[in-house]
């Protein structure tokens, strides 16, 4: 650490890099708890989904006609029952029937194929009715077979895998709920500072209304994660700690603000009272010097720059790695998401030229588009770390690294997106 003329410590210049293997030290999947189907939208699968049964569970008709047995055809046949969705017909069919039946309905017993409501014509029977069968049938013809998508005790997804619209289909579709998923990160938010106003509320001169809390929640629930409370801590050391020292019964505590070098910045003080350990302050990037990250216990606890665009910066690069980790989240190999190395992250393509530090990482607010095939990266200019309407349409942070010159349009830089998912 480097201090000031005054003696005052400043925060140091840890590259990104050594900052996320300290915040992924270490970090275990929550416990396991079998929750519902509907419940576990945005958690993570504890233990492999096995289908409890055959997918399909019995041979179906995948058209509107009818059953047949092939060796009938082509001819007259009698009708003799009808097999609907849900109301199979129980009866057995015997030479020269068929039984009328509807996509997805049970094949009945006898029947080998299916003959398309369009391939036929009423036959000259009254009661009972007869078909006349134009053409003939092969086997297996317009059937989908028991088991032909899966067998019963089949892996319908890994351990790892968080849960979305896509997953639920496959689970519902195949009897899989509950599900044994990992519990979600309990998060903790406490965003410090006089003249914070939340929306809606009444701004007296020189306050500013309140964004860190709204955005960051956002963020942890994208991650799947559960914002347990959140709330604001006024300019005073008995304030802050008052504030944060029930926010640390959660999994993760996140700080907005506080943790810089100014004379209302009590947040490093008041966790160290509180027994927390630094693990490091001071990251070698733009936005987002000042981030504190710390332990006590079993809660993590990451201090965010107080200026929104630097505290949603560091929150993408450190804390969505930390929730998808904690709620359990896998790669290839089982190791959690982010904690794969740096060359195998995901990277896009630079649209434009930006400029870069000479001392530090540049973590770029952009805009993420296809172009010919590929993803390309739109950057995008803003007025400063304070600057948030700038970033309407931003999803993404371009990570360029320091030195001399620009990064040019065209290169192939690592890319951190905004969201947990």
């Amino acid at each position: 650490m480097s201090t000031a003329a005054d003696g005052r410590e400043l925060p140091g210049r840890l590259p990104v890099e050594e900052a996320r293997e300290l915040v992924l030290t270490n970090v275990r999947p929550l416990p396991i708890e079998s929750v519902s189907l509907d419940a576990a939208v945005g958690r993570v699968t504890a233990e492999p989904a096995l289908t409890p049964d055959d997918v399909p569970a019995f041979d179906t008709s995948a058209m509107d006609g009818f059953a047949v047995n092939s060796a009938d055809l082509p001819g007259e046949l009698t009708v003799v029952g009808d097999s609907s969705a849900g109301s199979p017909w129980t009866g057995s069919m015997e030479g020269g029937t068929a039984v009328g039946i509807s996509t997805g309905a049970e094949l009945p017993e006898g029947a080998d194929a299916v003959v398309k409501v369009e391939d036929t014509e009423p036959g000259t029977g009254g009661a009972p009715a007869t078909v006349v069968m134009r053409g003939a049938a092969t086997p297996g013809q317009n059937i989908r077979h028991r088991a032909e998508v899966m067998s019963a005790g089949t892996q319908v997804m890994p351990a790892g895998t968080r849960i979305g619209a896509v997953e639920v289909g496959l689970l519902a579709s195949t009897g899989s709920d509950p599900v044994a998923c990992h519990t979600r990160p309990r998060v903790a938010i406490v965003a410090t500072g006089d003249e914070l106003v939340e929306s809606g509320g009444q701004r007296a001169p020189g306050q500013i209304w309140n964004s860190n809390l709204p955005v960051i929640s956002a963020m942890v629930r994208s991650a799947g994660g559960e914002v347990v409370s959140a709330t604001v801590a006024a300019d005073s050391p008995e304030a802050t700690v008052a504030a944060l020292e029930p926010a640390m019964n959660s999994d993760l505590l996140v700080i907005c603000g506080g943790v810089s070098v100014g004379d209302h910045d009590h947040v490093k003080r008041a966790l160290t009272g509180l027994g927390a350990e630094r693990l490091f302050w001071g990251l070698a990037m733009k936005p987002g010097r000042p981030a504190w990250f710390g332990v006590r216990g079993q809660t993590r606890i990451l201090g965010l720059p107080g200026n929104p665009v630097s505290a949603m910066a560091v929150f993408a690069i450190l804390g969505l790695p930390l929730l998808r980790a904690l709620g359990g989240e896998s790669s290839v190999g089982g190791e959690p998401s982010q904690s794969q190395p740096p060359e195998e992250r995901p990277s896009a393509f630079l649209a434009a030229p930006i400029e870069r530090l000479s001392d530090r990482l540049l973590a770029a607010p952009c805009r993420l588009r296809e172009r010919a095939g590929r993803i390309e990266l739109e950057p995008v200019a803003i007025k400063g770390s304070h600057d948030f309407v700038s970033l309407s349409g931003v999803d993404a942070l371009a990570m360029i690294d320091a030195g001399s010159g620009r990064a040019k349009a065209g290169d192939q830089v690592p890319v951190v997106r905004l969201e947990g998912q």
